[in-house]
């Protein structure tokens, strides 16, 4: 029984997770990270755990565990600590194998796009269903609050990472899973600072595809063709969705509200949803999680009550402003397929709108010129296009970095208007100075960071302004 855990590198959305899923076991949590701050400063000493700023070997002691994330790299002065005395240690994914997955039957989502909301929808069609299901996303589910819960029943639905697991153990996460049951998203290249082509990131879901039981089910997306080349080779029983020779596929026939009423064909028979996501790329989110529902006995009324009643995940697509002609949505797309995937499903959702799309280069393969030429048309379908110059994060290979000049050559040929920003402020009040008062207006947050505080600065900045009387209503708290 594990009584005492450090954590090193404690405030990640992740590890903060992991932490409080230890404390709920009743064990006594502590550790470190180099900023400790709000929010998750607070949600973590809110649980009983222990925090400290900065890293010091002297804290330690000698806890059962110590768990090392992924950010930690060997010089870390606590990390080189634990090597030398010899005290047990493992990464993220391997605390979540040893102590949280064992007993449990694990039904992972793998994917490059979609694997948070997917994890999520599944995990609550099943909770509406009775089952009572233990889940671990990398955003937090609306629904709960959270983006954990130990559940009583048999079922673990974990999102599952292929990010590299710590410095120690340089494969994906998702190894550690072992899981009885998978989706399958999507699979294009991405995390260019760890692997090198999308043909190495194939052979690591090939081998996750592998480990998937002959008596366990494998779910994928027919609308990328390495994934139906994995499935060819599985033993497991696959059943494929999104394309249209797909075993579950769907239509829109209309909305009802902020919801829109699915058609869905399957195996199985037709069914009617009321899908409360927005856009073909998350109505595929859906099909992936009632076609794994439904491979764990999950009945047709459970399914529908479940996707009917999901207030998504905080940060994807997550409508955080509405105000007399305008809302704002944020988003986590960073990837050229997700950012062109919300544009026009936005356009889709508010057809008459005019489209804002701003973006930050934030993660390590979005500020790579890994996507220069992609990058570009993957604006094509909104009206304006405001970039931040790239985070300035770890340094980048030379030669490896973005062009953000070529960028907006690039997207001015397609959007004379497009402009490049030193910060995400400058960025806010250039907006709220710009939103014309007539017609809809649609405005897209997308970083996978905190954007320079944009989000507090456009309220502010249209307080000021005064746009369309009244004070500004957050619909999620991020605005309030």
């Amino acid at each position: 029984m594990i009584r005492s855990v450090y954590m090193i590198g404690i405030c990640g959305v992740a590890m903060g997770a992991l932490a409080l899923m230890f404390r709920e076991r009743g064990a006594a949590v502590s550790g470190s990270d180099r900023n400790v701050y709000p929010p998750m400063s607070d949600v973590l000493r809110e649980g009983g755990v222990a925090l400290h700023e900065g890293f010091d070997p002297g804290r330690i002691g000698s806890p059962d565990l110590v768990v090392i994330g992924n950010a930690v790299s060997r010089g870390n002065p606590e990390a080189e600590h634990v090597l030398n005395a010899g005290l047990p240690y493992l990464s993220l994914a391997g605390a979540l194998r040893e102590h949280f997955l064992r007993g449990k039957e694990v039904v992972a989502v793998a994917g490059t796009h979609g694997k948070t909301t997917t994890t999520a929808l599944l995990a609550h069609v099943m909770e509406s269903a009775g089952m009572e299901p233990s889940f671990f996303i990398g955003g937090v589910a609306r629904n709960y609050g959270s983006n954990y819960r130990l559940g009583s029943g048999r079922y673990f639905v974990l999102e599952a990472d292929e990010y590299d697991s710590a410095f120690f153990e340089k494969f994906p996460k998702f190894i550690h899973y072992r899981p009885s049951h998978l989706v399958l998203t999507s699979l294009e290249f991405d995390h260019a600072d760890i692997y090198r082509d999308l043909g190495e990131i194939e052979k690591w879901f090939g081998r996750l595809v592998n480990m998937v039981p002959s008596a366990g089910s494998l779910v994928y997306s027919s609308r990328y063709g390495n994934l139906g080349a994995l499935a060819a080779g599985s033993l497991s029983r696959c059943v494929s969705y999104g394309g249209d020779d797909a075993d579950y596929r769907c239509s829109a026939s209309g909305f009802e509200g902020d919801a829109t009423l699915l058609d869905v064909d399957s195996p199985e028979g037709p069914l009617n949803v009321r899908c409360p996501l927005i856009g073909a790329f998350n109505h595929d989110n859906c099909l992936a999680a009632m076609a794994m529902a439904r491979r764990l006995g999950v009945d047709d009324r459970a399914i529908m009550r479940g996707v009917e009643s999901f207030l998504g995940v905080k940060r994807r697509q997550e409508l955080i402003l509405r105000r007399g002609n305008l809302r704002v949505y944020e988003d986590f797309a960073h990837h050229p397929t997700a950012i062109r995937g919300l544009i026009e499903s936005m356009r889709e959702r508010h057809p008459g709108a005019r489209i804002w799309a701003l973006y930050e280069p934030r993660s390590a393969t979005s500020r790579r010129r890994v996507f220069q030429e992609r990058l570009p048309d993957s604006f094509r379908a909104a009206d304006e296009v405001l970039i931040r110059r790239p985070f300035e994060g770890s340094p980048l290979p030379a030669g490896e970095e973005l062009d953000v000049d070529r960028l907006m050559n690039d997207l001015r040929a397609l959007r004379p208007g497009a402009r490049l920003f030193e910060s995400g402020i400058d960025m806010a009040d250039y907006l709220a100075r710009s939103l014309p008062p007539e017609g809809e207006q649609v405005v897209l947050l997308m970083s996978n960071g905190g954007f320079d505080g944009i989000y507090e600065r456009l309220r502010d900045a249209l307080e000021r302004r005064g746009r369309a009387g009244g004070a500004v209503r957050a619909e999620a708290g991020v605005l309030s």
